[in-house]
């Protein structure tokens, strides 16, 4: 530490994001640890009009930098005052962000260890009512000249380190450096003892917004270091500042079990449908099996691609799955393949058919009595069985309960109860929503681990 410098830097910008705004001020104090020993300041030409909640705020105009240098213009002298520094902002992630994109669009590949002014005010000051910079300087007695202005916050923020480094009596600067930057990298508006008491163990977790809805809901083997890792890399997009902004409180649940974890979290986005959850919405099966009657009478079997208000009676994942499905079907029952229909690119040229009379056609009423059968066989086809697992300790196991090939309900018993009737032990709370995905998963489970399957009902998964 003692040989260590530190650039001490604040930006003013177009806008909240690194990926879509531009910097028009910057200024950088390097500070020794006992004097500054160097200094830099400049306003920047964005090439960009400055929003004009932007000027109000920061007194920052179009004409006042119409004359400024661009960034590209003072790159170098830029790289050259923060290359080997550690780099100390108030809020580092929003300014090292803005700072390191620039720097990339310039031609420098340019990282540095970093100290959040925020964070390190938390742990050193703890219980002040507010650590923004301007209440905490209040708090702090520290005068701020030109609020809003890069040169005016940045010498703010050299004060306020300099107590913040002579009042560090438990090594937190040092810690941080040694923690190799992720931790300055997590939100200064979420509390530190949130990601404290987040456990490494298997289950899901709950981002929430400020007004407390669910906006992000994810599972995990570990759930810290799988929390933790959403606010590290440099990915500067707008959606992703976004997200990250808008998190105020984490919870999570721990649930034993990867499966547990997968169907709470597939239950979860179904219920609560959370506004940065995109991949499991989607998720849903493509094909299907539908039956209908022609214009001759004839009951017709067909693979289609699944649209909206489309209800097959049978799902696949993919044209193989469903195409070998249909061929042991017409095989089992004896059904003309003519009369049913196998799923086809309808961009892939199709074969001509040869026109089919009534003559060439089995009896109508013994062939539909046959595609009956064949319907009601899959209709007849639905398990009931419990997955049971370990629990998220010893005195307990976990189970998945599926009813009629839907997850019915997945919770928590005691290790020594005895079930006599499943449907007995379930709770409102353990009652989840139901997708083709979370079956998916449950049907795979129990193939794989017969050994931990209790059927209910109906065919075994053999």
């Amino acid at each position: 530490m003692n040989s260590s410098t530190f650039a001490i830097v604040d930006i003013e910008t177009t806008g909240s994001f690194a990926a879509a705004s531009q910097i028009t001020e910057i200024a950088i104090f390097v500070f020794d640890g006992k004097e500054i020993i160097d200094e830099y300041s400049t306003l920047i030409n964005p090439e960009h009009p400055i929003p004009f909640h932007i000027q109000a705020l920061t007194g920052i105009t179009d004409e006042m930098v119409k004359n400024a240098p661009t960034f590209i213009q003072v790159a170098d002298k830029i790289y050259n005052i923060l290359k080997d520094r550690i780099f100390v902002a108030h809020n580092v992630h929003f300014d090292y962000s803005f700072i390191q994109a620039a720097l990339k669009d310039s031609g420098y590949d340019w990282k540095a260890p970093r100290l959040c002014t925020v964070r390190l005010s938390r742990k050193i000051f703890p219980g002040l009512p507010s650590y923004s910079l301007g209440r905490l300087c209040q708090s702090l007695r520290i005068e701020i000249q030109d609020r809003h202005r890069a040169k005016g916050d940045a010498q703010a923020t050299v004060i306020l380190f300099e107590r913040l480094y002579q009042e560090d009596q438990e090594n937190y600067i040092l810690k941080a450096l040694q923690h190799k930057g992720k931790e300055q990298r997590l939100p200064t508006h979420v509390p530190m003892e949130i990601f404290n008491n987040l456990p490494c163990t298997t289950g899901v977790y709950l981002f929430r917004n400020v007004a407390g809805k669910i906006i992000y809901v994810g599972k995990a083997n570990n759930i810290k270091k799988r929390v933790i890792s959403h606010f590290t890399g440099n990915n500067t997009s707008q959606r992703r500042q976004n997200f990250l902004n808008e998190i105020c409180d984490i919870e999570f649940e721990e649930t034993g079990t990867e499966l547990m974890a997968f169907l709470k979290e597939c239950h979860l986005i179904k219920k609560t449908w959370p506004i940065y959850n995109r991949a499991l919405k989607k998720f849903e099966p493509r094909y299907g099996l539908l039956d209908y009657e022609d214009q001759n009478g004839y009951l017709r079997i067909s693979i289609c691609q699944i649209r909206k208000n489309v209800r097959p009676i049978y799902y696949f994942n993919s044209v193989h799955e469903s195409t070998q499905f249909l061929l042991r079907l017409v095989k089992d029952y004896d059904l003309d393949l003519r009369l049913c229909a196998f799923f086809t690119n309808p961009k892939e040229p199709k074969e001509i058919k040869a026109f089919i009379s009534k003559t060439d056609l089995p009896d109508m009423t013994a062939y539909n009595r046959k595609v009956t059968e064949a319907i009601e066989s899959l209709t007849n086809q639905k398990r009931s069985f419990v997955i049971l697992d370990k629990g998220r300790n010893n005195t307990e196991k976990s189970y998945a309960y599926i009813k009629d090939n839907k997850v019915h309900a997945i919770g928590f018993i005691s290790n020594d109860l005895v079930i006599n009737n499943f449907e007995d032990i379930i709770q409102q709370e353990h009652l989840v929503l139901n997708n083709f995905y979370m079956y998916n998963l449950a049907e795979n489970f129990a193939r794989i681990y017969p050994n931990k399957v209790m059927h209910l009902a109906g065919c075994s998964l053999e």
